[in-house]
């Protein structure tokens, strides 16, 4: 009787080599995880994240106090202004618009300090010009017209009281409560208004700031004044930090 042969059918092992696919699948989980990260904080930022004047806050911010600030020439207009004209050697023009949030910026952090430190030394004038940006509508022109008109109903000291508190108003109502609980006459305040007749005025600013090469805002021309109320010396474009105004200022009062 023949025996019978065992056939064994061996299968080949198959071997899964885990430490093989670890790593390059942690580099695959790692930049998935890197992706997602770099989409949720970009997300909702827009190119317009930039100030107004076309710099970064950040650029200003360390915008050393030796930069070259380039030549420019402008003069005061009728604006409103602090300091005595009669004294002061040196002026500093700044062309503002009240719905730039780099202008409340400077507003807050550096402008007190300059009226401090020159201004009530009778050292400069500070003059304040209006340049409204188109983009930011009606409102900013109401808060350039409300603010002369405040000057002219109560003077310069007054007008920089309004200055400094009618950043950023959402409306004219707005502009006219601050001008109520500053103590303003309402009756002058809103028939001047009314008039519109600072319209011009505001043109002649925004002409102004484009002759000095100000295409941004805040703008400032600080330099040697004459007699005429002509101003020449160098532009500062951004909410720079105080020390580069300083080492202006100082400059135009060496000349």
């Amino acid at each position: 009787m023949a025996k019978e042969k065992k056939v064994e059918n061996k299968k080949d092992d198959i071997v899964i080599d885990l430490d093989a696919i670890a790593v390059p699948g942690a580099i695959v989980l790692a930049g998935l995880v890197i992706a997602g990260a770099i989409f949720f904080t970009n997300r909702g930022k827009s190119e317009d994240d930039t100030d107004v004047a076309g710099e970064t806050e950040t650029a200003q911010e360390d915008a050393g106090v030796n930069e070259e600030f380039p030549q420019a020439t402008t003069n005061i207009g009728e604006s409103p202004y602090l300091g005595d004209i009669k004294k002061a050697k040196v002026a500093l023009v700044e062309y503002t618009d009240f719905q730039c949030p780099y202008c409340e910026k400077y507003a807050v952090e550096t402008e007190g300090d300059i009226i401090s430190n020159y201004v009530d030394t009778g050292e400069i004038i500070y003059v304040i010009r209006n340049l409204p940006l188109d983009f930011h509508g009606q409102i900013t022109i109401d808060s350039a017209h409300a603010g002369l008109c405040v000057n002219e109903i109560e003077g310069a000291e007054k007008y920089f009281e309004f200055y400094s508190k009618a950043f950023s108003q959402a409306s004219a109502d707005d502009l006219a409560n601050i001008a109520k609980d500053m103590g303003v006459n309402m009756t002058k305040y809103n028939d001047c208004m009314a008039s519109d007749r600072y319209v011009d005025e505001i043109e002649a600013d925004k002409a102004a700031a484009t002759a000095a090469g100000v295409q941004g805002t805040p703008g400032f021309v600080i330099g040697v004044l004459d007699e005429d109320g002509n101003v020449e010396g160098k532009l500062i474009a951004g909410a720079y930090p105080y020390a580069s105004f300083e080492a202006l200022i100082e400059e135009m009062l060496a000349k």
